[in-house]
């Protein structure tokens, strides 16, 4: 074998060995968003939810939150040095399965919501679905 064909072995080899010391670490060293929420129970078509992403690392990029991949409005926020925290209000406009999705640095966390049709009593029974749940659709 010649001294150029162990030279590129010892590089490939060195490669190798290289991005798979960055496979196993970065799971934990780039844990930015680190939980996502959604506010309320039983969420419905037309009414506002409050989602909050947990910030645990860099808070000084924004985070971008996606309802089924497309951006929630008012997405990306920016937290704030002070907080763990960014929310971001939502309003589902189908019913069925969301995946929502806080993004930050190329980091996600996402969680699924079940959302009902709307109420037969549109946006004011938004508030009354905790109070009597036989009442919303």
């Amino acid at each position: 074998m010649s001294a150029r064909a162990r030279r590129a072995g010892m590089g490939l080899t060195a490669f190798g060995a290289a991005a798979a010391t960055l496979v196993l670490v970065a799971p934990q060293a780039s844990a930015w968003v680190s939980d996502i929420s959604v506010g309320g129970s039983n969420q419905q078509v037309g009414c506002a939810y409050t989602v909050t992403a947990t910030v645990a690392i860099d808070r000084l990029l924004s985070v971008s939150f996606t309802d089924n991949g497309t951006a929630i409005t008012g997405s990306p926020v920016t937290p704030s040095l002070l907080s763990n925290s960014v929310t971001i209000q939502w309003t589902p406009t189908t019913a069925g399965a969301h995946t929502i999705q806080a993004t930050q640095d190329l980091i996600s966390k996402s969680t699924v919501v079940q959302v009902s049709p709307s109420s037969a009593f549109g946006s004011v029974g938004c508030g009354l679905n905790g109070l009597f749940p036989s009442l919303s659709g």
